[in-house]
């Protein structure tokens, strides 16, 4: 290892030390919901610490985990909830109050990480160009500093990464050799990743797309491409696993309520134009505890009495306008590399300027690399990775505009890992002080924007905490504007 990539990869353990310092920083002196929702995620949270089951819907008892759009994140599927609740159970009479302890689940995740990384990139240097991209934005380490929904599945997604690129992971030598307990651990994993947040499943099509290609499902067998069905039925092996996960979670909710809100089946209703139009328990108590502009007999009957960002394809905005009007795609990338409070804390254009042009040099460079060297695999690797990230900012923008204005960063945190794989699977082609000048200029950045932008100003009072507070969405922004 020549001493430019000696030194990178000893400047990325410091920083995978630095950066869940810095979240814990957040973490300790922020006050308390002065971060997206984190009033709800954290009641959620908390009805976990003495239970096991879904709580029915309508209990009185969670009640204030429900938002004015009438809902909790209690009636979906995701699991970090659960592991949380039990994770203050635990710490809490150690750290003396209930929300230190829940934020400390993500901190701790984070933390745990960075470990795990800078452990099994003893054996190999290379693996810490994975984790590298845990670095290149503050708002990861924002996520990983309050209580919220996206910090356990991107740091499942990045362990998922690892399994998916690296040569003689467990995953990897499942596929080879085919021990049954490992295939099952690779199961395990997929399934965490189907029971949390919904917007890692692009994520999901991103590592099937990958796993098939190099596991070599279809191989070249004299000259004709064959079904390797030993591959293909460890593949089934760990997709059986991963979905058998998932229907004992969605069978928990019919237990307690005859009824599951998959979230993902939400989405497939989306894209049909029938979302939520059938009667459900859900549906009823939303009438019951929504404000009026998020009742669902408001939606159906006076649409135009509604939030004003809600819904837009049906009240008449084509998708083009959520570019041309609402500038979706400045907001989601600003909030990608580092906005902060709910929504309403900003760095000034220069910085998002300018670390624009680090990520579109860098974006630049890989591609002119596979380009110039032609390599089959590396173009392939390419369009793996252009079809999930392209998934990935589809389904966010599709949704700010058939139901919500969404444009928020972490929404598209799935394509950092897929990143990630990216570069490692071509980490011999790249010029190795291209990509440490790429990561520590982001990390310096990052530095910047989390303690003089984040740290420093994140107990201001909101711009209407009540307002951002129950629209959750990028219609905030707004009032930046």
């Amino acid at each position: 290892m020549d001493r430019t990539a000696a030194t990178f990869i000893n400047v990325i353990r410091v920083c995978l030390i630095v950066a869940p310092i810095l979240a814990s920083v957040m973490s300790l002196t922020s006050d308390y919901n002065r971060h997206p929702d984190e009033i709800h995620h954290f009641e959620a949270a908390r009805y976990y610490i003495d239970h096991f089951l879904p709580p029915e819907i309508g209990d009185p008892a969670v009640r204030n985990s429900y938002s004015v759009w009438g809902v909790s994140y209690l009636n979906y599927h995701w699991i970090e909830y659960l592991l949380a609740g039990k994770f203050i159970l635990l710490i809490s009479p150690i750290t003396g109050d209930e929300l230190t302890a829940a934020r400390l689940f993500n901190v701790v995740l984070f933390a745990a990480l960075a470990v795990f990384f800078i452990y099994v990139s003893r054996s190999d240097r290379d693996l810490l160009i994975i984790p590298a991209f845990l670095l290149i934005t503050p708002q990861v380490w924002y996520v990983f500093s309050y209580v919220n929904n996206d910090a356990y599945p991107l740091a499942i997604s990045f362990l998922a990464a690892y399994q998916a690129i690296y040569p003689t992971s467990a995953l990897n030598r499942f596929l080879a050799v085919g021990k049954v307990g490992i295939g099952l651990a690779a199961g395990l994993l997929l399934g965490l990743l189907l029971i949390s947040k919904t917007n890692y499943y692009a994520f999901l099509i991103f590592l099937g797309l990958w796993v098939i290609y190099r596991s070599q499902v279809f191989r070249n067998f004299d000259g004709r491409m064959k079904l390797n069905t030993t591959v293909l039925g460890r593949l089934a092996l760990i997709g059986l696993m991963g979905v058998a996960i998932l229907g004992f979670r969605c069978s928990l909710d019919v237990y307690v309520n005859g009824e599951t809100n998959f979230v993902g089946l939400s989405y497939v209703n989306y894209f049909l134009g029938d979302f939520e139009q059938k009667q459900s328990k859900l549906l009823e108590y939303q009438e019951q505890v929504a404000e009026p502009q998020f009742k669902p007999s408001t939606i159906d009957r006076d649409l135009g009495g509604t939030f004003p960002e809600f819904r837009l394809r049906d009240k008449g905005a084509s998708y083009t306008e959520i570019f041309s009007k609402w500038r979706w795609h400045e907001t989601s990338f600003e909030s990608f590399v580092g906005v902060y409070g709910y929504m309403n804390i900003f760095a000034g254009k220069w910085y998002y300027r300018v670390i624009g042009m680090f990520y579109v040099a860098f974006v630049a460079y890989l591609i002119g690399v596979i380009a110039m060297r032609r390599r089959r695999d590396e173009i392939v690797a390419l369009v793996i990775f252009l079809v999930g990230a392209s998934i990935s900012l589809f389904i966010s923008s599709y949704l700010s505009w058939s139901y919500a204005l969404q444009a928020q960063g972490r929404y598209l945190f799935p394509i950092l890992p897929m990143l990630a794989c990216l570069v490692f699977f071509l980490r011999d082609s790249i010029n190795r002080a291209v990509m440490a000048g790429f990561v520590i200029s982001c990390f310096a950045m990052a530095v910047y924007s989390f303690i003089y932008i984040g740290v420093r100003n994140v107990d201001s009072p909101p711009v209407s905490l009540t307002a951002i507070s129950a629209t959750e969405t990028a219609a905030s922004l707004v009032v930046r504007r």
